[in-house]
């Protein structure tokens, strides 16, 4: 079956965008108005609109107000943000190896806020119930884009023991020194990987379309407390899926042994 004729302008329109040789499809430039479109594919103008709203939707072009059209930049490279290893320098421990030098883009922000469901869950508290929350905007040293949208979630009764964790100045190390400090143990982290369509402040705040998703890492903080597990801390980082990924070694299960002379002959 043929294509629609829109699905064939939008196609030869991404593909020139991709090889980023024609200089009407440089990212950051305008793009030809849909008049120019129609006449260079042989369509009607309501057909190059038409592609051109697909190629918006998709997240290759940007419409703005006065319908001029913008080619997207898009990284070109993955940057790899987890690898299963926490490390730690001067400052504290952190996550992400090639984003160690990555700054506040923006001033933090505390507040009492309802969390998320699954987020309420894990920290065991009510449904509904406020929480502290602790929001930052991460990015390269100087950049004014934020890359990660961070947000630290605690309990209010373990604010209550640990006033640190509430504070707009936790101290050396971060919230984290002030948990191992308070249980005297080391931290256990878990973490979980998911995805979805960002909501409107992460659209603006990571400079990303509604069909580009964001990766979501949800990082538990886990000490002991008289012989069980208490989640002291969930931490939420967003980020976009087009420009992040997940690296890690996979570990042999002690089942996965590699069979000695078994093969045939």
């Amino acid at each position: 079956m043929a294509q629609p004729a829109y699905v064939r302008v939008a196609e030869a329109i991404r593909l020139a965008i991709e090889a980023g040789e024609d200089p009407k499809y440089q990212p950051g430039e305008g793009l030809p108005s849909s008049s120019d479109v129609a006449r260079e594919h042989g369509v009607s103008q309501e057909t190059a609109l038409k592609a051109l709203r697909a190629l918006a939707r998709d997240g290759w072009i940007t419409i703005v107000p006065r319908g001029r059209m913008f080619v997207r930049a898009r990284p070109r490279e993955r940057i790899v943000v987890r690898d299963r290893t926490v490390y730690r320098d001067e400052i504290g421990y952190f996550f992400d190896l090639n984003a160690k030098d990555w700054r506040a883009v923006g001033k933090p922000e505390r507040t009492l806020a309802v969390p998320p469901d699954h987020i309420a869950d894990l920290l065991g508290v009510p449904r509904g119930e406020d929480v502290i929350a602790r929001n930052r905007a991460m990015g390269p040293p100087g950049s004014q884009q934020a890359l990660q949208l961070t947000t630290s979630y605690i309990s209010v009764a373990l604010a209550a023991e640990i006033p640190a964790l509430r504070a707009e100045d936790t101290g050396p190390g971060g919230i984290y020194d002030r948990i191992e400090d308070a249980f005297d143990q080391d931290i256990e982290w878990h973490e979980a990987i998911s995805s979805r369509l960002p909501d409107h402040v992460e659209q603006e705040r990571l400079d990303i379309p509604p069909t580009v998703p964001v990766m979501i890492i949800t990082r538990e903080a886990r000490v002991e407390r008289d012989g069980s597990r208490l989640v002291a801390e969930v931490n939420e980082t967003r980020m976009s899926a087009e420009q992040f990924a997940v690296s890690y070694t996979v570990r042999r299960d002690d089942s996965a042994v590699r069979p000695q002379g078994g093969g045939s002959p």
